[in-house]
């Protein structure tokens, strides 16, 4: 092997599923750092750099506010990002991403990416209703009754962003579809939404798998 070492850098960004401190109490056993060992044992002739410019709590707009500073600033080989989580906040409706602006943000991330990097879709995971504050608040009781729930409430969102990948012809990973079968293991039962140990677990393996294909060639 030759010296010298090449080195990728990583983008992660989104809310707080990104983020990955909830879930996980070993910090080695978020869904970046499984990836990140995954990555470097299979590829030990690069020095792989994470930027975590995850945010938990925000809503996509808010995100994209961030976007220069947290991501196009460190210029990454890779954007894993997700969309959705936070853009219902009917406890603040002046939060409230609507569709079209929703496009006009997920167009704005794809226009200005450099050519050097490649995006990587991450569509979100499933909500596990009765385990969600939301859906006993009074501000969320008329939205949840017209849409059939919270996790339906999300639909319209994931199935746009897998539109987008398909379009753009993006690597993705679904974690809707990655938990489907049994989300009770890996969605925590204290929130409803945010990932297990297992959820963590499954992630980082499944994402260091697509990686490991994107980077060989």
């Amino acid at each position: 092997m030759p010296w010298g070492m090449k080195n990728i850098v990583l983008s992660v960004f989104g809310s707080s599923i990104m983020e990955g401190r909830i879930g996980a109490d070993d910090p080695m056993a978020r869904w970046y750092n499984i990836l990140y060992a995954g990555l470097s044992r299979r590829f030990p002739e690069i020095c792989f750099s994470i930027v975590n410019g995850a945010v938990g709590g925000e809503s996509t707009r808010e995100c994209m506010a961030r976007f220069d500073r947290d991501v196009l600033a460190y210029s990454p080989d890779y954007l894993l990002f997700m969309i959705g989580g936070n853009n219902h906040d009917y406890t603040k409706p002046e939060r409230i991403v609507g569709m079209p602006e929703l496009r006009s943000l997920v167009q704005e991330l794809a226009d200005r990416l450099p050519a050097k990097t490649k995006p990587i879709g991450i569509v979100i995971g499933p909500v596990i209703d009765r385990y969600h504050w939301a859906t006993t608040h009074p501000a969320f009781a008329e939205p949840l009754k017209k849409s059939g729930g919270l996790d339906q409430m999300m639909e319209p969102e994931r199935e746009f962003f897998r539109d987008v990948i398909r379009r753009n012809h993006w690597p993705s990973l679904d974690l809707s579809k990655l938990f489907q079968n049994d989300p009770e293991r890996y969605i925590l039962a204290s929130d409803g939404i945010h990932l297990s140990p297992e959820g963590h677990a499954l992630f980082g393996k499944e994402m260091c798998r697509l990686l490991e294909k994107e980077i060989a060639g």
